[in-house]
């Protein structure tokens, strides 16, 4: 039986003092994730899918409950070890890339194990590896405005991936791509997912992207309002997501 990743138990963010009105962000949100597996979180504009996936990457913080990450309670940790922890152990997969343009795509891979004081004898053959699993070992030497845009997204996968992270967080990580791209991307998290053992949480609105995650967590009004399984092949999957989407009662996604 595989552990957990991620054990998250009735978790809670609430803004606003209580002299005044609350907003509940999130509302006793309980799921968990195995090691390795591809989870989608879903939801109309405004259900705190983003407000979680903040928590989970200790960019916020949880009113009360808590969040477990590879066995560390992050929601009991200080800010310096927040840090360090985030350093470490997740990696993250934004839509606008994020890639400092005046370094070249190995020092932009190789970014998160020098501000972890790897020996440079160790980035090398890191940034090599991982840059072989994406196919971009051929522009390592190049900067990322000669670059496509695809080829910028997976410099940012091999990024996420190159320190070895428990979790990789991707946020909306298809939204600047063309289709094709877009496709290309989400059959390489698979590929890493399912040949790397790579734990992937996906925050996303776009169904054809959701339909590459093994499962899909649903949220609304800061609650887990449903979660489905893709069962068979990925396009009776997308269809099972519209069907669910089509539940809710604003259609407008963020």
């Amino acid at each position: 039986m595989k552990q957990s990743v991620l054990d998250v138990h009735q978790l809670n963010k609430i803004y606003g003092k209580k002299s005044e009105k609350q907003f509940h962000a999130l509302n006793s949100v309980s799921f968990a994730m195995a090691e390795g597996e591809f989870v989608g979180v879903m939801g109309p504009s405004g259900a705190g899918k983003t407000t979680l996936l903040n928590v989970i990457s200790t960019l916020d913080t949880a009113t009360n409950g808590s969040v477990k990450i590879a066995g560390t309670d992050i929601t009991a940790m200080k800010q310096g070890q927040l840090a360090d922890f985030r350093s470490s152990q997740l990696g993250f997969i934004f839509q606008d890339f994020n890639l400092l343009e005046n370094l070249t795509v190995y020092e932009n891979i190789a970014l998160p194990l020098s501000l972890q004081s790897v020996a440079v004898r160790n980035i090398k053959p890191a940034v090599e590896s991982v840059a072989t699993k994406l196919g971009i070992e051929a522009i390592l030497n190049k900067y990322p405005v000669t670059i496509s845009g695809g080829q910028k997204q997976r410099v940012a996968a091999a990024r996420a991936l190159v320190h070895e992270p428990a979790l990789i967080l991707a946020d909306e990580p298809t939204g600047a791509l063309d289709s094709k791209n877009a496709r290309s991307l989400m059959e390489t998290m698979v590929h890493l997912n399912e040949n790397h053992g790579t734990s992937i949480m996906l925050v996303t609105h776009d169904p054809l992207s959701a339909s590459y995650c093994e499962r899909i967590l649903f949220i609304q009004d800061g609650k887990l309002y449903k979660e489905i399984h893709r069962n068979s092949t990925r396009s009776a999957f997308h269809q099972d997501i519209l069907d669910v989407l089509a539940q809710f009662a604003s259609p407008d996604m963020d």
